[in-house]
């Protein structure tokens, strides 16, 4: 006689994986606020970096948040730039 699995049995694997991939998304969802080390052991929010280091920081880790910081500066100046 065969043993029956449910959907979720044979799925288990694909749905820890969502899972863990929807926690990350939610952690990462304020990625302002989150903490970048530098070289040197300080730490400095990423909203706080000034560009060049952003930019810098970004060329040297390809690290997505420091890209969606650098995107989310550009918008707010160009945005800001048409209002006034």
């Amino acid at each position: 006689m065969e043993s029956s699995t449910s959907w979720e049995d044979d799925n288990a694997g694909l749905i820890a994986l969502a899972d863990a991939r929807l926690d990350d998304q939610e952690a990462r969802r304020n990625f302002r606020t989150e903490l970048w080390i530098t070289r040197d052991g300080r730490g400095i929010l990423i909203k706080d970096m000034e560009d060049r280091h952003l930019f810098n920081a970004y060329r040297y880790s390809q690290d997505s948040l420091l890209f969606r910081e650098m995107v989310l500066r550009l918008f707010e100046a160009r945005l800001k730039e048409k209002n006034t």
